[in-house]
């Protein structure tokens, strides 16, 4: 990290406190050089201002002053960002340092940047909104007249089996264009609706900020019990064994939301089970200093290195196998979970498995 140029001082601070890494800005600001910092405690380096014992007490946002090198004090605010490793406790924390003198710059560039993105995003749901009405005429009517060929056909070859003195291998010849053509007109129908389906769900998620929310307590146990049973027939399909661990808190959020956020990922993880042993998948609830933590974990197929930008992406399948899908499970979830401050991640290795993580923010138990 010493070497990124990262524009603002940061450090790398371990799960017991110690410092691990510090970059140039940070060199520069403190008149330390790295290695006089690596080792030793946050706190001996950077006080927090409102007295939190260590840096797992601190606030995302926290008032610090750090002492320079040259004994002088310099008044800060620190962003603290947790990793969490898969025991989804922290494992270590990035700090970075801005000066109080840069915060309403920052502040300014903050508000401007989210600015930009509500723009951005009203015009992507005009976009999306107008696309798919102006798509859904075509589709009806290919589904229309595809359906009128299909008639006709049949009509068609109906009359010429009638035919006196038809030899045999005429008929042979008409039989086998009769199947050609319907099956043409199979994948004309089939290829229609999937259209369908897909303007469909373009309509859904443009609509998706705009759908009221009905909050109310959802014990989060239950929720996962009332998807499973709705999977049952598939996942007993799957020769597979679901098994839900630890405490679960019960939220206070929408819950036809929540049960589709979590559909999506219980159906990726029967989906994508390695059909060359029997299927596990695992449901767990835990949490860190700010969030409540959802995990699921299969022991599926994984997810190829090449493929993982894919996950979020609409109509993107992060796998190159010929699994049915239309590649929106996610990145729906992800829109949906956008409408509580949540946020969705994972951690998959190819051939073993993958774990999805979803969080929500501590303020929603109940």
């Amino acid at each position: 990290m010493s070497g990124s140029g990262s524009t603002h001082p940061t450090l790398v601070v371990a799960a017991d406190g110690k410092i691990i890494e510090a970059n140039d800005a940070f060199t520069l600001l403190s008149g330390y050089r790295a290695e006089a910092v690596t080792g030793r405690l946050f706190h001996e380096v950077v006080l927090c201002a409102d007295g939190a014992p260590g840096i797992a007490s601190m606030e995302t946002l926290s008032g610090v002053e750090l002492r320079k090198a040259s004994g002088a004090r310099l008044s800060l605010l620190a962003v603290v960002s947790p990793m969490l490793g898969q025991n989804l406790a922290p494992y270590r924390y990035i700090v970075k340092l801005i000066e109080c003198r840069e915060i309403p710059e920052v502040a300014q560039t903050l508000a401007a940047t989210e600015s930009r993105l509500e723009v951005s995003e009203r015009e992507l749901q005009t976009f999306v909104s107008s696309v798919s009405h102006d798509l859904r005429s075509p589709v009806v009517s290919i589904k229309g007249f595809t359906g009128e060929l299909r008639g006709l056909t049949e009509n068609f070859m109906r009359q010429i089996g009638k035919a006196p003195d038809l030899s045999p291998e005429s008929e042979a010849l008409f039989t086998q264009y009769r199947e050609e053509m319907l099956e043409a007109i199979g994948f004309v129908e089939s290829s229609a609706k999937r259209v369908e389906r897909l303007v469909n769900l373009l309509v859904v998620f443009s609509k998706l900020e705009g759908i009221p929310l009905n909050d109310q307590r959802v014990d989060m146990a239950g929720l996962f019990r009332s998807v499973l049973t709705s999977m049952r027939h598939r996942i007993g399909q799957k020769d597979c064994q679901i098994s839900m661990e630890a405490v679960f808190p019960s939220l206070m959020i929408d819950p036809t939301v929540t049960e589709r956020i979590f559909s999506n990922i219980l159906d990726n993880a029967v989906k994508y089970l390695d059909p060359s042993r029997p299927g596990a998948i695992t449901i767990k609830a835990g949490e860190n200093d700010r969030e409540v933590i959802f995990s699921i974990r299969d022991n599926g197929i994984g997810i190829a290195e090449y493929n993982r930008h894919k996950v979020f992406m609409f109509f993107r399948r992060a796998t190159d196998l010929d699994i049915p899908g239309d590649g929106v499970g996610m990145p729906l979830a992800r829109a949906l979970l956008k409408r509580y401050r949540g946020r969705i991640w994972f951690e998959s290795l190819e051939g073993t498995g993958t774990t999805f993580h979803v969080a929500f923010p501590k303020t929603l138990v109940v």
